[in-house]
C-alpha cells in the first residue's frame, strides 16, 4: 500500500509541476499510455475498464486543461474558431442516460453503449454524448454556437477515443512492479 501512495505522490507531483507552466504538455495522448496522467485518471475512477484520450489535438483546437478528483476525470479543449470548452470530456462510475437517445457507437467505442442528449435546439452543434461501458461512462458536451460549421464538430469527435484500462494498468506493472487496483487488477481496498 506504501509503495502505491508513493506512485500517487509521485504522479501528482509529476503532473502539478509542468501544468504551472503549460497545460499543452499534459495532453492525454492515446499513444503514450505510460503517462502518470493516465495512471492519475484510471485511480480516480477505479471501476472504468476505459480511459478517455485524444488521438490527436486537430489543427486550431488547443488542449486547455485537466481536473481530477475521487470519482471524476475531467479534461476540455478550446477551438480557436468559438472559443473556451469548446468540448469537455468527463470521466465517472456512472452517468445519468434520462432523456438521451440510443445512438450507434464509432468503431473505436466498439463494446458500449451510446446515448445522445441535444442540449439546444441545435442538436448538432449542443449536444451530450454519452459513452457507457464497463465500470463507467465517458460524457462528451460539445458546445458550438449557432452558425458554426457541422466540420468542427467532426473534428472534435474524431480526435476523441479510448485508452483500455488494462494498458495502463499494465505500464504500472512493468515500470514500478506494482498493481494500479481496480479494473483488470485485484479490486481497490480503502
Amino acid at each position: 500500500m506504501r509503495r502505491f501512495v508513493a506512485i500517487a505522490m509521485v504522479s501528482l507531483t509529476v503532473i502539478a509541476l509542468p501544468g504551472c507552466a503549460s497545460n499543452t504538455s499534459r495532453v492525454p495522448a492515446c499513444t503514450h499510455p505510460d503517462d502518470s496522467l493516465f495512471q492519475l485518471m484510471a485511480q480516480s475512477v477505479p471501476s472504468a475498464t476505459k480511459l478517455p484520450c485524444l488521438t490527436e489535438v486537430p489543427a486550431g483546437w488547443i488542449f486547455s486543461g485537466t481536473q481530477m478528483r475521487d470519482g471524476l476525470s475531467r479534461f476540455w479543449l478550446d477551438s480557436g474558431v468559438v472559443g473556451v470548452r469548446t468540448v469537455e470530456v468527463d470521466l465517472a462510475a456512472r452517468c445519468d442516460v434520462s432523456g438521451a437517445v440510443p445512438a450507434p457507437p464509432a468503431p473505436d467505442e466498439a463494446g458500449t453503449r451510446v446515448f445522445i442528449s441535444p442540449s439546444s435546439l441545435e442538436p448538432t452543434l449542443a449536444t451530450d454524448r454519452f459513452v457507457v461501458f464497463g465500470g463507467g461512462c465517458v460524457t462528451y458536451r460539445f458546445r458550438l454556437p449557432p452558425g458554426t460549421p457541422p466540420a468542427l464538430l467532426l473534428q472534435g469527435e474524431e480526435a476523441l477515443s479510448f485508452l483500455p484500462r488494462a494498458v495502463v494498468v499494465k505500464e504500472v506493472h512493468d515500470d514500478f512492479g506494482l498493481v494500479l487496483c481496480g479494473a483488470g487488477a485485484p479490486a481497490c481496498t480503502d
